[in-house]
């Protein structure tokens, strides 16, 4: 290190900061969840960059828990974490009426690597179409979910620099979060609770737009 700095100090200090911020940043157990760029950096933590028409598996998450560090609250639980498919986080059926949250997990398991199956379970994998929730949901949120991964699905990796239908996605996606919480709105406020049967998809089935 001494050497080091009296020969290239100019050169050194700079890589000295970034090390030290970002080590100030890992053990201040600073939560970078939706603000997830390190010091410095350009590049988001756990984010690769892909595109929605690409022909890997695509899943996705709607919830009533805020995203900005409520879900630490006593009593919530990261429902981003885990998932009813999971081969690791997983969640049983009455695991998924505890949560305090209302929650639908979707999307395909289609085009998975091999190098990823292990994290997926057996009876989720291969799949064009799976719906998880853990309150009943209204035929026209489960149809506009379906039309949502019907439209990834279906794209090619062009379609991603085509504003139009880019646009036609995110109206779509719109179209889904405003059903969802048309449906959230119309219940009782959820608690955690012993489990109740209401809206379950098995994991084997396929749910069709209605």
């Amino acid at each position: 290190w001494p050497p080091a700095l009296g020969r290239e100090p100019l050169w050194l200090l700079p890589a000295a900061l970034y090390t030290l911020l970002q080590l100030l940043t890992a053990v201040s157990l600073y939560d970078l969840w939706l603000d997830d760029i390190l010091p410095f950096s350009c590049c988001p933590m756990f984010m690769p960059p892909r595109s929605p028409f690409d022909p890997l598996p695509k899943w996705q998450t709607m919830t009533t828990a805020p995203l900005t560090g409520n879900v630490r609250r006593s009593g919530s639980m990261e429902p981003l974490y885990w998932s009813p498919c999971s081969g690791v986080f997983g969640l049983s059926r009455a695991d998924l009426q505890k949560l305090p949250q209302r929650v639908v997990w979707f999307g395909s398991t289609t085009g998975m690597p091999p190098e990823a199956e292990r994290f997926v379970r057996a009876e989720c994998r291969a799949k064009p179409f799976l719906l998880f929730a853990n309150f009943e949901l209204s035929a026209e949120l489960k149809c506009l979910l379906h039309r949502w991964v019907d439209a990834i699905n279906s794209g090619e990796l062009a379609d991603a620099w085509d504003g139009a239908k880019m646009e036609q996605l995110l109206q779509l996606q719109q179209a889904g979060l405003d059903a969802f919480r048309a449906c959230v709105d119309r219940l009782p406020q959820r608690t955690a609770g012993p489990p109740a049967d209401c809206g379950f998809s098995p994991p084997t089935a396929v749910l069709k737009g209605e």
